[in-house]
């Protein structure tokens, strides 16, 4: 019978046990984490004050800033304006100060009104720096691909949540985002009214 003797295994033996699996076999993937709401924030000017490049302006009105931003309302920046009759909201202000404010309807179209103010901003408590992820959304994209836009005036409440956002479709979404677990959902209604609310994913939330 022979007698086996156990030498220390040398450690470049290691390193090529090791390469030889890496070779032979296919690397494990890692797993992804759970997808999460992308926070955005909507910049229409360049850190000098001028309008960044792609901003198409549609027009150019003057007016006065009278409140807070009520779409907007986390952005120290936006404010709730008024031209003639017509009310402008979220109005953002340049860093300049002189410059004109830039008014858009949604975060998307690139579009943006320039209100030239008379009188000046209205005065608001400020922050050290926006809470954004405990903050209100101006806009959110929903997993079911629809683009929503907070609603600033009075709506009817559905199942006893109100009316928060209006979407192109003519859905809604209606009551608090539920901000539980890294991807926020809120309740959703297509426009036909269906008999149900649905949750939906928020892939993104515009402030």
């Amino acid at each position: 019978m022979t007698a086996r003797t156990n030498f220390p295994t040398p450690p470049w033996s290691l390193a090529l046990v090791t390469l030889a699996l890496g070779a032979g076999f296919p690397a494990i993937a890692q797993t992804a984490g759970p997808p999460a709401t992308e926070l955005r924030l909507y910049t229409p000017f360049t850190p000098g004050g001028g309008l960044l490049v792609g901003v198409a302006v549609t027009g150019q009105v003057g007016g006065s800033c009278f409140a807070a931003s009520v779409a907007s309302p986390t952005r120290p920046d936006a404010y709730r304006c008024s031209a003639g009759n017509r009310i402008l909201d979220p109005c953002f202000a340049p860093l300049n100060d002189r410059a004109p404010l830039a008014c858009s309807t949604d975060p998307w179209g690139a579009n943006a009104v320039l209100l030239t103010r008379s009188g000046a901003l209205p005065g608001r408590t400020r922050a050290a720096e926006p809470n954004y992820p405990a903050g209100t959304p101006w806009a959110l994209e929903l997993a079911n691909g629809q683009r929503c836009v907070a609603l600033t005036g009075a709506t009817a409440p559905v199942a006893g949540l109100r009316v928060n956002y209006g979407c192109p479709d003519g859905g809604v979404v209606a009551g608090s985002i539920d901000r539980s677990s890294p991807l926020w959902r809120v309740f959703y209604q297509t426009a036909n009214r269906s008999l149900s609310l649905t949750q939906v994913g928020v892939r993104a939330a515009w402030f």
